[in-house]
């Protein structure tokens, strides 16, 4: 079992379905807590998409019942708060992957698009960032007045701004350009720069700066 094996190795020694079945703990008649762990991340897609699981899944599951999903969604937003602090660091903006991962654990496994931006001095190292704006499931209000507002409190001199798209496309829309393209006029107006907009889901990313769709 899970539990006598984490005692006797170490908890770093279970497997993901183990580790999940740690915190199922037990399971029904016809079926072991293992097998169970097995359904919960089927129904998830995989272990690595676990925190995409809403309540309306797990009880869906045969042997998940609402207290236990309860449980399972206590400790997943555990695992989301743990890894949402209130700043990026300059490590994780100086580096491209450490940036996209550090977004998609912060935005990726959301239900609603988030609106996050990165405020940043002359030097580009991070006075603030923060989720500005929320929305649906395909959209989010953004107000590019509130952005800039903010900016010149912090005296910022630059940003990068990120959203996530719950549906796992990672395609800019129309509204997404449009955005891009106001908030980067505005930006050199104001003597400022926008280094990036990022749009994040769980398996992939779309970068503007990359793909050369910044001014």
């Amino acid at each position: 079992m899970p539990r006598e094996k984490a005692l006797e190795y170490g908890i770093s020694s279970l497997s993901n379905v183990e580790l999940l079945a740690l915190v199922i703990k037990s399971a029904y008649r016809d079926k072991g807590v293992i097998e169970l762990s097995e359904d919960v991340i089927e129904k998830a897609g995989s272990f690595a998409k676990l925190l995409s699981l809403t309540y309306e899944e797990l009880v869906s599951i045969k042997g998940i019942k609402k207290a236990k999903a309860m449980e399972i969604l206590g400790i997943l937003e555990i695992c989301r708060r743990l890894t949402k602090i209130d700043r990026v660091s300059e490590p994780e903006i100086n580096s491209p992957e450490k940036l996209v991962d550090y977004l998609r654990f912060s935005l990726a496994y959301s239900q609603q698009e988030e609106f996050f931006v990165i405020f940043m001095n002359n030097r580009g190292n991070v006075i603030k960032s923060e989720v500005m704006f929320k929305g649906s499931s395909n959209s989010a209000t953004v107000g590019i007045d509130e952005i800039l507002r903010k900016a010149l409190l912090l005296k910022a001199r630059g940003m990068i701004i990120a959203h996530n798209h719950p549906s796992d496309n990672c395609t800019p829309s129309g509204a997404d350009i449009e955005l891009t393209t106001r908030l980067c006029d505005s930006c050199s107006m104001m003597g400022l720069i926008l280094h990036d907009h990022i749009i994040i889901s769980q398996t992939g990313y779309f970068s503007f700066r990359q793909q050369s769709m910044l001014k």
